[in-house]
């Protein structure tokens, strides 16, 4: 396995531990639980009479290490336990466990060959077209051998069970960065205006594409009454019917390719 490159230090310096993979799957968590208890961030601030929508929002984000205190405040204003609040621990992929992943270190430059592999939700936001999270870190990188450029590569942890057998909770799938083609029956991660999966509570989710426009409409009129199927490979679970939507409004943002 090819070794990560270590930068050059100007000095002396000691670093603080911080599990930026732990810290990222608990705010996922966090967040899936707020919006299935129907709380705003500002609903939960208020109520809470303790935690601040910026604590909040750093907490959901992993963006800043998080104390005892505010996870139980949080927990009683959801009214659930802290069982429940680590409750994902017994289904979390620990990367330090697969020796093809080098986990994130800012002092280590990957290999050349290497692609990042990120929280879902950082890669729904890393290579949409919002550049707001253009600078989160991924949780490590992986050598999969592309023959191909690997800058529109990624790869990343999907849960649920909604695209098995295909795909099972928690495989560490490839991905490759939408640039146009055809959409129609392949499997996307995908966001759209109005979108909420019922398995994780975010605005995207890993479907096939169907699009289906009504016989005898046309140009902007097609647009207007096209219906889109994002369906599942497990029938157990109803396709996500998006009605009316502009293909502006259902962003692609990337292709699955295989699970590694």
């Amino acid at each position: 396995m090819a070794v990560a490159q270590r930068k050059k230090s100007t000095g002396p310096t000691r670093k603080r531990y911080k599990n930026e993979a732990f810290l990222k799957t608990l705010g996922d968590h966090c967040k899936k639980m707020r919006l299935q208890k129907g709380y705003s961030i500002d609903r939960l601030s208020k109520e809470s009479d303790q935690l601040s929508p910026a604590s909040i929002d750093r907490l959901e984000k992993g963006t800043a290490d998080s104390q005892t205190l505010v996870l139980l405040r949080y927990a009683e204003t959801l009214g659930v336990s802290l069982v429940d609040l680590f409750g994902f621990l017994k289904n979390a992929p620990n990367i330090s466990q697969d020796e093809r992943i080098i986990p994130y270190d800012e002092e280590l430059r990957p290999p050349k060959s290497y692609i990042p592999v990120y929280t879902i939700r950082v890669a729904a936001g890393k290579f949409s077209d919002d550049s707001d999270k253009s600078n989160e870190h991924p949780l490590g990188w992986i050598d999969l051998n592309l023959k191909a450029p690997s800058e529109d590569y990624f790869a990343t942890y999907v849960y649920g069970e909604s695209m098995q057998p295909k795909i099972n909770h928690g495989d560490l799938c490839l991905f490759r960065k939408y640039t146009g083609g055809s959409r129609q029956g392949k499997i996307f991660l995908i966001q759209a205006r109005s979108l909420r999966d019922s398995e994780t509570a975010e605005s995207f989710v890993v479907k096939k594409y169907m699009r289906q426009t009504p016989p005898k409409h046309t140009g902007e009129d097609a647009d207007a009454n096209a219906v889109i199927h994002l369906i599942s490979e497990n029938s157990r679970f109803s396709p996500i019917i998006l009605y009316g939507l502009k293909d502006e409004d259902v962003q692609t943002i990337a292709e699955f390719i295989k699970v590694v």
